[in-house]
């Protein structure tokens, strides 16, 4: 028989001693977001680590839609246990979203994923990094969304590119400009903040290819965020210039700044601009080079500036090592003195050029248009001897060499010698100055050049 007085006795005291223990349990368990903890106490911590291991597997075999469900509790209940969590994280919602079709549900995991890249932060730090990462998501999954993702998505990378500079990822760099030049046509920012930012782009780009000359990938980088600033970018050739001059006076012994000036006008058809013709000459003078001579030359001569022409293609014959560029060079100097008037010099331009590049029969045309314009300056009356029309003999003379050299030109030396062959000295005046046909006659005059007669 049982004595309940006994068993009630019993029971107050199994209660009292359960009531204790259960407390310190409940007390021993604790989830790491509650105590601040990496991996949180008691089973709550053995909770932690096991969904751990198992989520990392299934991310590791990229197999995220079942690592998402063992992902979800630590990220909820330990935020301190591993910068993984968040890594993973990214890759597990980008996973989503680059499935579901639907607006809202796409909204819904966005906002998700910018709340990983924020606990990151919170937890792990490395803002500057992460931000880019967080940007160029935002961009990615929302720019459709509208112009108040853009600008968020901007200003992430805004700011990566302000805490990481130089160490920025490559990706930040072209999603900024592109972002800048979303927003600008958005009327959301203003030119001068576009051209800032590819100002900034551009620089830290040029510090890349500096530090890492033997990687292509970051020219060819460089050189497409040129020509979409050029396509793409804001102000006219006057808005340009009035924008970049005042900086021009204050960083013209910059060779990068300089190379990004003169690519940038040139790339928007503002080369005939006083601005691109000085900072083309600081470029050359800080870094000479045959190509930078070149380019002061051409422009030089497309405004009529043959003196300075004559110059820098002498300039870059100087620095040039290549014969064949050197040919062309000479010949650009032939065109330049041929426009002074400078006749002997310019045939003498074009017998270098010759000598340089085998097969070149462009400058035996020109010397023999600087024959054939000679006409009446080689025309002495008072010379008895003296042949009017002579010059035509030496003029087709070179066209005929132009044409063994380069049987490419035969055409155009063809209609040449047509031109020309109707003005040859007449029999009859020739003869009574004692000239007869096959015979050897000396042009003289600055020509100085002796020819077989025909009529």
């Amino acid at each position: 028989m049982i004595n309940i007085p006994v068993m009630k006795k019993t029971m107050k005291l199994i209660i009292g001693l359960i009531i204790p223990f259960t407390m310190i349990v409940g007390a021993y368990a604790q989830t790491g977001k509650e105590d601040g903890s990496k991996f949180g106490k008691g089973e709550d911590s053995a909770r932690c680590v096991r969904n751990l291991s198992l989520y990392r597997e299934y991310a590791r075999n990229k197999d995220f839609g079942m690592a998402y469900s063992y992902w979800v509790i630590p990220f909820d209940e330990c935020p301190q246990s591993s910068k993984n969590l968040y890594i993973d994280g990214a890759k597990i919602y980008r996973d989503k979203l680059d499935e579901v079709k639907d607006d809202a549900r796409r909204a819904q995991l966005s906002d998700t994923l910018m709340l990983i890249y924020d606990r990151r932060i919170e937890f792990f730090g490395e803002k500057g990094k992460v931000r880019g990462y967080q940007g160029a998501d935002l961009l990615k999954y929302r720019r459709n969304d509208g112009a108040e993702y853009i600008l968020q998505g901007y200003q992430y990378l805004k700011e990566s590119l302000e805490l990481k500079e130089e160490d920025a990822s490559k990706a930040v760099l072209p999603t900024l400009l592109s972002a800048s030049l979303t927003l600008y046509k958005l009327g959301e920012i203003d030119d001068k903040q576009v051209i800032d930012d590819y100002l900034t782009v551009s620089e830290i780009m040029d510090i890349m290819i500096a530090e890492r000359p033997s990687d292509g990938r970051l020219a060819d980088l460089k050189l497409s965020l040129d020509n979409n600033f050029a396509q793409e970018g804001p102000g006219d050739c006057d808005k340009l210039i009035e924008i970049f001059k005042p900086q021009f006076e204050t960083q013209k012994s910059d060779p990068a700044f300089l190379e990004m000036l003169t690519s940038l006008l040139k790339n928007r058809d503002c080369t005939d601009s006083e601005l691109y013709y000085a900072a083309l000459k600081e470029l050359h003078k800080t870094a000479p080079s045959a190509e930078s001579a070149v380019k002061i030359a051409l422009w030089a001569r497309d405004n009529n500036l043959y003196k300075e022409t004559v110059e820098y293609f002498g300039q870059a014959i100087d620095l040039e090592s290549d014969a064949v560029k050197k040919a062309d060079y000479y010949f650009g100097q032939a065109v330049a003195y041929q426009k002074l008037g400078d006749k002997t010099s310019s045939r003498k331009a074009c017998y270098a050029a010759a000598e340089s590049k085998s097969g070149y029969g462009e400058p035996y045309i020109l010397i023999g248009q600087l024959y054939a314009d000679s006409k009446d300056e080689c025309t002495d009356a008072s010379d008895k001897a003296n042949l009017p029309n002579a010059v035509f003999w030496v003029a087709v003379d070179k066209f005929l060499k132009a044409k063994a050299v380069d049987p490419d030109l035969a055409d155009r030396v063809d209609k040449l010698i047509q031109t020309y062959t109707p003005y040859y000295p007449n029999k009859e005046e020739a003869f009574f100055k004692g000239v007869n046909e096959g015979q050897t006659y000396k042009v003289g005059c600055w020509i100085n050049e002796s020819t077989t007669v025909r009529f």
